[in-house]
């Protein structure tokens, strides 16, 4: 009978005991939601477009990505593939992309110059104070093989980050490694991430690279990297998660951004 009291009375007291050794672990803060080259997920949109990162502004997703590249005569455009239509765009006059069929999207707009996409970013930011919210812009910068070319073009994307007066709006991200390194030295207080994956943490950062955003199967084969990029003062973005399993699994990672195709789902599957 005495035995059967002391398990009784150990019952009683283990929930407390837990709810005790829970209230000291720390709570991992949510990570932010990054919707991929805008909010597109519906009928009629199509993705990098200034409706698209309206939408995502519009939603208060905490960042909308875009992709920007450079056509030959120096013309900056927002727009993903290399190729548009059998041209390679580095390569082919603005002039020249604009008369094609894939120049007009399926949204009803064109492909916007950088210029007035920036634009249209800085007034839909704007009327988005209104409401104290606020989405980062990350900008992805493409590869580019010709270095006079990035130097062109990133010297034409801080003008134009500038004159649109989104300083301090900009989160950078780039496959591109040489570029991400220029960017770190040339505005030093802006985020940069590089985005291909085959460097640590600390690589990046004897490189100058302030933080890191790899795709979710780099993190499968290093989730060490996450605690090391943090460690290092960086922040970890991830890429392109699609479905709630891997969301899950970023979550417990403890990521701060997650990009995705699905922003509104993932609300649901991280839990906000």
């Amino acid at each position: 009978m005495k035995t059967l009291s002391r398990l009784f009375v150990l019952l009683l007291l283990l929930p407390i005991s837990l709810t005790a050794q829970q209230a000291q672990e720390p709570v991992k803060a949510k990570p932010g939601i990054v919707a991929h080259r805008g909010f597109h997920r519906f009928e009629g949109s199509a993705e990098n477009t200034i409706s698209s990162m309206q939408h995502a502004v519009n939603h208060d997703f905490e960042g909308t990505e875009f992709d920007v590249q450079i056509t030959q005569d120096g013309v900056d455009i927002v727009y993903h593939e290399a190729n548009m239509q059998g041209h390679v765009i580095c390569n082919t006059p603005f002039d020249t992309l604009r008369q094609l069929s894939a120049f007009t999207l399926k949204s009803g707009e064109t492909v916007p110059l950088l210029t007035d996409f920036l634009e249209a970013c800085s007034k839909a930011l704007r009327e988005q104070e209104q409401r104290g919210k606020h989405t980062e812009l990350f900008f992805e910068i493409k590869p580019l093989e010709r270095k006079e070319q990035r130097y062109h073009l990133l010297g034409q994307i801080i003008e134009a980050i500038g004159k649109a007066g989104l300083h301090d709006d900009i989160f950078f991200i780039s496959f591109d490694l040489d570029a991400c390194m220029m960017l770190s030295q040339l505005m030093p207080d802006v985020h940069v991430a590089y985005l291909e994956g085959d460097l640590s943490p600390k690589q990046l950062q004897e490189k100058g690279i302030t933080d890191i955003d790899y795709h979710w199967s780099k993190f499968d084969a290093h989730p060490e990297w996450v605690k090391e990029a943090h460690d290092l003062g960086m922040i970890v973005g991830v890429w392109t998660v699609n479905t709630p399993e891997k969301a899950q699994e970023m979550l417990q990672l403890g990521v701060d951004y997650i990009t995705t195709d699905e922003p509104l789902l993932m609300r649901e599957w991280i839990g906000y």
